[in-house]
């Protein structure tokens, strides 16, 4: 009798380090800025650097646990180790499964109004045809779907590159002293920067999907880790830059009022840079729908090994190595 057949050990460090950036990323910062801004007002900035310090020690939770329990489900093995409770851990698996299908359909459904910026098509087929081209790429093999997950980080990330070099001349002579943007002057003022952190937090998630491929990573016990630690300085550090030039650049009545922040920012630059950050959230879209896909399959494959799944999910295709069903 042939052994089950099991995931594929194809990812290195770089792949992980994109899947991360890809995942944090996403279309949080390219909405973000402005409902931070809201609460914060000029002190978004620190908003963001709180957020970003208290998602650091969550982060180093799962650099560790990820070392200790390199278990594709992730969440649900760390929670049964904890408590030993098989109850419980399979209730957070499948909580953890919806939120993923919830994401990804939310996504699914933010990308319509991106795509009709460029092609007038209705929302039920748009829909349809991405969660089917997603899904296949997703099949066709975790280093396949990691190398366009990475073009599509690296398009989100020039994406923000473009933001700071187009709108950053406003860092030569901001409108206040960079400083003054983490230092509050008041109470009042520093439970808007608790209520903008509060916020800004959601931008952070997604380095714990990363823990989820830790089965299809190489050198799990170094990769993982040390990934998650460059992700998270990375985003942190692009979240808080684009957080100043945004205050200083527009009021935060603009920022409070719109949905796509970083287009506003260029709008005033020219209509083409405006049309090449639409097309970049575009990307920053559909990059987070695959992520969640991917994430929730091994999320299954891993509750289905435990028991705690139907075990028809633990089937692993011979040729392309994943969790099709």
């Amino acid at each position: 009798m042939n052994a089950p057949v099991g995931l594929a050990r194809k990812l290195g460090l770089g792949l992980v380090c994109f899947y991360g950036l890809g995942t944090i990323l996403g279309a949080g910062i390219y909405v973000l800025v402005g409902k931070v801004s809201a609460a914060a007002g000029l002190y978004a900035p620190l908003a963001f650097a709180v957020a970003a310090f208290i998602s650091f020690f969550t982060a180093l939770s799962y650099a560790r646990l990820v070392a200790i329990y390199p278990h594709c489900s992730g969440p649900v093995k760390y929670v049964l180790e904890a408590f030993g409770n098989r109850s419980i851990s399979t209730l957070v698996g499948w909580l953890i499964v919806m939120t993923g299908v919830v994401s990804a359909a939310t996504i699914a459904n933010g990308f319509v109004g991106y795509l009709n910026v460029f092609i007038d098509l209705q929302a039920w087929l748009a829909i349809i045809l991405l969660v089917v081209i997603l899904t296949i790429i997703a099949i066709w093999g975790i280093a396949e779907s990691m190398w366009i997950s990475a073009a599509m980080t690296i398009i989100e990330i020039a994406g923000l590159l473009f933001v700071i070099y187009v709108a950053g001349d406003v860092l030569r002579t901001p409108p206040m002293p960079v400083q003054d943007y983490f230092i509050v002057d008041s109470f009042s003022a520093l439970f808007g920067v608790f209520a903008g952190a509060f916020i800004a937090f959601y931008a952070f998630i997604g380095f714990e999907d990363m823990v989820n491929i830790v089965e299809e990573v190489k050198n799990p016990g170094f990769n993982l880790p040390v990934g998650i630690f460059i992700v998270i300085v990375v985003s942190s550090l692009l979240y808080i830059l684009i957080a100043i030039i945004a205050v200083a650049s527009l009021s935060i009545e603009q920022l409070a009022e719109t949905d796509a922040p970083l287009a506003l920012l260029l709008q005033g630059k020219s209509e083409l840079s405006s049309k090449a950050i639409a097309l970049i959230s575009l990307f920053a879209i559909v990059n987070g729908a695959l992520v969640q896909i991917i994430m929730g399959s091994r999320v299954l494959y891993g509750m289905s090994r435990d028991n705690m799944a139907p075990g028809i999910l633990a089937d692993v295709h011979g040729r392309t190595r994943t969790p099709i069903k």
